[in-house]
């Protein structure tokens, strides 16, 4: 019977012992959760690695408290795999800038997101090691005012530049050869040069809308053989000079809605062979030299909600309705009837010939 006591009480040792170390061994791991290749949480708290499906690392450190926090978590944590497809910061209103050397020595990204928040600095080479891999850069809806552009031309692969909705003030010195995209709205950059986007030989897309752009000189978007889409509506251009945009690709789109546009010079638009959009603005003619050649070339465009006088200089567009057709929108005359509607009976006075016989 002693015998028989003493195994239980051995067995009921033994099974408490092994549900301690249960115990303990479940704590260990929910105290320092890896999922690797990540570093320990421990040692990155409050920033977040996570492991996407691709096997890739992101790091998000939208909850650090400063730049001496940030800088501590990639220079002093044990980070054995340094490249990251992510960096995210979101929502900070912690953190003003960005310092060379906050991101750590040696660490990579891939894409740089960071929104919102209360940064108005990027410094210069506080994104040096990503030099050779970083593709997509985006700060959007901060206060950022200072940020090195000198250094892009640096990045060898970078794609996008994302920066819209800050505080930017004027347009940027810029140089790339691999920037396709660039976003620079709701900036007050004020202005454009001539030579500004001169040395971004593979730009597709630029989007310069509500940047307060009042004159684009001739030549500032020329140049550029891989450009298909421009959005500069919502800025103050009063008239489109002639030689001002020159487009080579075969599809392409220019938005110019919202703007105070009185008139587009022939020739200002060339190469154009998509959408174009002139809707809200103060035209008062569609000229026949400035849209029928866009027009042949198979440009569809807007103009709804200009004050068009729709006099004899309108007549070319509206007896014609294969030109007709061209129109997407429902641009209309003073009296509201709109402009596709218009018969060739409108026109007749428009070929009335004087008698020199009853000249006074």
């Amino acid at each position: 019977m002693e015998r028989m006591m003493h195994e239980v009480f051995v067995m009921l040792v033994a099974l408490s012992c092994l549900f301690d170390c249960g115990i303990m061994a479940t704590e260990e791991i929910k105290s320092y959760p890896r999922d690797l290749p990540c570093p320990a949480a421990d040692d990155i708290t409050p920033c977040l690695c996570t492991v996407l499906t691709n096997g890739r690392m992101e790091m998000d450190c939208s909850y650090v408290t400063s730049n001496d926090q940030l800088a501590s978590i990639f220079n002093d944590a044990v980070i054995s795999m340094k490249n990251f497809e992510y960096f995210i910061m979101d929502g900070n209103n912690y953190l003003n800038s960005i310092r060379a050397g906050d991101l750590g020595v040696d660490i990579t990204f891939e894409k740089i997101i960071i929104t919102s928040g209360t940064l108005d600095t990027v410094e210069s080479e506080a994104f040096m090691y990503s030099y050779d891999t970083l593709m997509h850069l985006e700060i959007r809806y901060t206060y950022l005012y200072s940020f090195p552009f000198s250094e892009i031309a640096r990045f060898n692969q970078l794609a996008v530049l994302d920066l819209d909705n800050n505080q930017l003030f004027g347009f940027p010195v810029l140089g790339s050869v691999t920037l396709k995209y660039l976003d620079l709205h709701h900036n007050p950059l004020g202005g454009i040069s001539p030579t500004s986007l001169a040395n971004l030989p593979s730009l597709e897309e630029i989007f310069l809308y509500e940047t307060g752009i009042t004159h684009i000189s001739p030549g500032t978007f020329t140049g550029l053989p891989r450009l298909y889409y421009i959005h500069l509506a919502g800025n103050g251009l009063q008239v489109l000079e002639t030689g001002t945009i020159y487009l080579q690709t075969s599809s392409n789109s220019i938005f110019l809605y919202d703007n105070q546009l009185t008139e587009i010079e022939e020739g200002a638009l060339m190469g154009l062979h998509g959408i174009l959009d002139v809707s809200y603005n103060l035209l008062t003619d569609l000229l026949e030299p400035v849209f029928k050649p866009l027009i042949e070339n198979n440009v569809y465009f807007n103009a709804a909600e200009n004050p068009l006088i729709c006099g004899c200089e309108i007549e070319w567009l509206c007896v014609n309705p294969t030109y007709t057709s061209h129109l997407m929108d429902a641009a209309s005359c003073p009296g509201g009837e709109l402009v596709a509607n218009l018969e060739d009976s409108v026109f007749i006075s428009c070929h009335k010939v004087v008698n020199p016989g009853f000249a006074a």
